[in-house]
């Protein structure tokens, strides 16, 4: 029991650490106004945009990304999948395209037997070297592109499956939806080297699905922290998650990890107005509402940590007072939207 309630006070302690770095989200001018939604999914160290005509799969991330609505008896999805981690001597930056077609042969053979491959070559998906495989599973009338490339010690296989008579027609929408994966950066800080406009964060091992409206520019994403902001009539908004996955976590908030995250404000000089027990989503939680001065802006915020069975999670919601006000309702929603897994 001591040693649970060790680590769960360190895994508050890191968050409230986190918690102290100053908001603030650069946003590169001029072209967010075009910047698409996306999908970022953070176990995977990648994020996609939504190809048109596509919806993001029910059961993502436990089933196909997206998936296009389809004639009874028809089948038409994008599906991302990963390897078990590779040899930890290995370097972590790319992979050849020989070993790379060596492995998708070898992947294929595996887990699609009746599988026939067609056609293959080499090219580059995200600036990561890759190979290409056409294939078919003509038992289940399946025709299939997968591009294997390797991203953090794993390789990756980016799947588009269709019926085989509507494949020329979903081809081109997969090789335009390719161009616009990108790896998640971890050396940056999870800075996107373009903000998207609205999107989807998924992280599967923390369990949890969080969608951001695209009247938000989410300009930070990764493994351990999502980032969004606001902007009207000169003032700002942000929205910002972090999260810190440390099962077993579902349990009441200690008396020293509320006194930290009141710390946690009162470092930054702000004056707390509100606290709230409420359950959010059914779980545990801790809301503080507050308000001070950020440099020479008065603002108004809400932290609010809760607790899932996967993990830790810290909300926060911060902004100019009065755009802070008038998005109550936007943040309600986003909060009410929340998928825990």
């Amino acid at each position: 029991m001591n040693g649970r309630a060790s680590s769960t006070k360190a895994v508050f302690f890191r968050m409230a650490v986190l918690a102290l770095a100053p908001t603030a989200f650069c946003l590169a001018a001029g072209p967010e106004a075009q910047a698409p939604a996306r999908v970022f999914f953070s176990d995977a160290h990648l994020s996609f945009t939504f190809p048109d005509g596509w919806r993001l799969g029910a059961s993502f991330p436990y089933g196909p990304v997206f998936e296009r609505p389809a004639a009874p008896g028809e089948a038409a999805r994008i599906s991302c999948e990963a390897s078990k981690p590779l040899d930890e001597t290995r370097l972590a930056s790319d992979a050849d395209p020989a070993f790379l077609l060596r492995f998708a042969a070898g992947d294929l053979a595996s887990r699609r037997p009746a599988a026939k491959i067609l056609s293959g070559a080499a090219r580059q998906v995200a600036g990561q070297n890759a190979y290409e495989l056409h294939w078919e599973e003509p038992e289940r009338a399946l025709f299939c592109q997968s591009d294997y490339f390797f991203v953090e010690n794993r390789v990756y296989a980016l799947t588009l499956a269709v019926s085989s008579g509507s494949f020329a027609a979903r081809a081109p929408e997969f090789q335009a939806w390719l161009d616009g994966v990108r790896v998640l950066s971890r050396r940056d800080s999870g800075a996107l080297d373009s903000a998207a406009r609205g999107g989807v964060w998924v992280h599967q091992t923390g369990g949890a699905k969080i969608a951001v409206p695209d009247n938000w520019l989410i300009a930070v994403a990764d493994d351990r922290e999502l980032g969004a902001t606001l902007a009207h009539a000169g003032l700002r908004s942000d929205f910002t998650v972090t999260v810190d996955p440390a099962p077993p976590a579902a349990a009441d908030f200690t008396t020293d990890e509320k006194d930290e995250a009141r710390r946690v404000l009162q470092k930054k000089g702000y004056k707390i107005l509100s606290e709230s027990e409420e359950p959010f989503h059914d779980l545990p939680a801790f809301r503080l509402d507050y308000e001070g001065l950020n440099k020479d802006r008065e603002v108004r915020g809400q932290d609010l940590w809760v607790a899932s069975p996967r993990a830790r999670w810290l909300f926060n919601m911060e902004g100019d007072a009065s755009l802070f006000v008038q998005l109550a309702d936007n943040y309600r929603s986003i909060l009410n939207n929340v998928q825990f897994l």
